[in-house]
């Protein structure tokens, strides 16, 4: 940001902040009915649990749908009963039995065990094309149906009755609730389905808000594309009574710079995030409304390895070791993460030692990628083609394409273009392989290393780099395999070094969460997954004097 944009940028906040003292602000109104406004990044692509992979659409669908148990609202390492009011495993935790309460649909109709099965099955379908099909691979013989090797019926999800569920697991598999807090795992109205197209209908003409059946504490209320999405109480939700406040609207505001002045002109109670360009003047000039998070994500470069010379492992590294992180961090994201060498953020039981790239200087980093870039027959550059790096719209991508498009330059001799993108062309580029680099984050869907490690398996929907490695795959499937918890974190470290070693994405920070809180917004906590349970949270009108 120029300094002159910038001075314009502030004035603007200043403008904005003097105005909200002349009349009620729409986030001061929306308080006072008990709406909490809420910035949500991009316009949801689908409220179909099976389609979504956005985190924003997730989001959404966390208030509509409900699974068998509940997040905690201020630990992430505590589950509540949700449709399930109590559950028992076997003693190596390969089987599950779930006993589900007496809850409805939006509609009025039964929740049914059956319609958690019809839900595993519609994801699972290999002619269904589910992108995060692999989250239901704990399950018995999952893998074999999503890849029609075997028919449904070796399937360990079984309704014996109404209000009982039998999940049968290929290995032991302790940490099965923490999965079903993912919206993968959420049933839907079976019903509902099959007299909106049917379980193989990717049109999904019953997730829209006008057709929704649902069974969270939310139903959909009016959409207005590319302004917000509002939901409402759900009165058949079965903790309809707990429910905090009246509504949501949810407002997709891709620019971080217009939403934080949105922030500051009364117009959202929480935003989703503060670009780094406005973080020193949200510290200043809103401290105790400003908030910086510890968040379990990582944000990085995807290689399209099926295109030349993204092919060639030396020229994957010889890229990333090109890179200053820590300026990066420092200068451009202003502090809001740390410098990363593993695509895995590192937590209480999963940490690789300081090793290779990361233990050299600087200029040893920059005289290492140099020499890997000319073994791999670019000296200097010579000869390399131009590559495109594709990020979204968003600043905060586009400022640091631009820094490590610099930094390539200058190491290496290396050109690339940048190509911002809006958000739909964005995804669908990257999913049909059509880039070359592509900017990307990744968070957690659930807090273990594996939420991670899984994406890079060959056969994974959402991996869209074109890489595959069979002794990634084997790790990855011996530490799935493993009833022993630490070989199963060992199996997973040995999967992060390769991932480290062949590069086909780089690593450059790990992400902490900056937003705006309106001071009146009670309920919400930090949560390194970002999964707040919505319901919980309330928005009182701030007291005058």
């Amino acid at each position: 940001m120029s300094g002159a944009f910038a001075r314009c940028a502030l004035c603007l906040l200043c403008l904005a902040v003097l105005g909200c003292g002349e009349k009620r602000s729409s986030a001061e109104r929306a308080a006072e009915q008990g709406v909490l406004l809420l910035g949500n990044n991009t316009e949801p692509q689908s409220l179909d649990p099976h389609k979504a992979t956005a985190v924003a659409d997730g989001k959404i669908i966390c208030t509509l749908l409900e699974g068998l148990v509940r997040p905690d609202a201020q630990d992430p390492t505590r589950v509540h009963p949700g449709m399930a009011e109590s559950w028992e495993h076997n003693a190596d935790a390969s089987e599950w039995v779930f006993h589900l309460r007496d809850a409805c649909w939006s509609d009025g109709s039964p929740v049914r065990a059956q319609d958690f099965v019809y839900a595993y099955r519609r994801l699972l379908h290999p002619q269904f094309g589910g992108r995060y099909a692999e989250m239901l691979y704990p399950l018995q013989g999952a893998r074999a149906y999503n890849r029609g090797e075997q028919g449904w019926e070796q399937v360990g999800a079984h309704a014996p009755d109404a209000r009982t569920l039998v999940l049968r697991l290929e290995v032991p598999t302790p940490h099965l609730l923490r999965l079903l807090l993912h919206y993968t795992w959420f049933p839907l109205p079976e019903a509902w389905v099959e007299s909106h197209g049917g379980m193989l209908d990717r049109r999904s003409a019953w997730a829209t808000p006008e057709a929704w059946v649902g069974n969270g504490a939310y139903v959909p209320g009016e959409h207005r594309v590319n302004d917000f999405l509002s939901v409402h109480p759900n009165p058949r939700y079965w903790r309809a009574a707990e429910v905090r406040n009246r509504g949501i609207r949810f407002l997709p505001i891709v620019n971080g710079y217009t939403e934080t002045r949105m922030w500051f002109g009364g117009k959202l109670h929480i935003t989703n995030n503060v670009p780094p360009e406005m973080i020193d003047y949200a510290r200043a000039h809103a401290p105790r409304a400003y908030c910086q998070d510890a968040y379990y994500s990582t944000i990085f470069y995807r290689l399209n390895t099926r295109r030349r010379p993204l092919e060639d492992a030396r020229v994957r590294r010889a890229l990333s070791l090109a890179i200053d992180r820590e300026a990066l961090v420092n200068r451009v994201v202003r502090g809001a993460g740390a410098p990363a060498w593993s695509f895995t953020p590192p937590s209480a039981d999963f940490a690789l030692p300081p090793r290779g790239d990361c233990l050299l200087s600087r200029a040893e980093q920059e005289a290492e990628a140099r020499r890997l870039l000319a073994e791999a027959g670019y000296a200097g550059g010579a000869g390399f083609p131009t590559l495109e790096l594709m990020t979204t719209s968003r600043d905060v991508q586009r400022v640091t394409a631009e820094c490590i498009q610099a930094m390539w330059a200058r190491v290496l001799g290396v050109h690339v273009e940048i190509h911002a993108c809006e958000w739909t062309a964005y995804k669908t580029a990257q999913q049909n392989g059509a880039y070359d680099i592509s900017s990307s984050t990744w968070s957690g869907d659930y807090l273990d290393p594996a939420t991670f490690l899984e994406l890079w398996q060959s056969t994974n929907g959402n991996n869209c780099t074109g890489w595959g490695l069979p002794a990634y795959d084997a790790a990855m499937e011996a530490a799935r395999r493993s009833p022993d918890a630490a070989l199963r974190t060992a199996h997973m470290l040995r999967a992060e070094e390769l991932l480290q070693e062949e590069q086909p994405v780089i690593p450059l920070y790990w992400n902490e969460r900056t937003y705006m809180k309106y001071p009146g917004v009670k309920g919400w906590f930090p949560l390194l997954l970002d999964n707040h349970p919505l319901d919980a949270v309330e928005v009182h009108p701030l007291k005058t004097p």
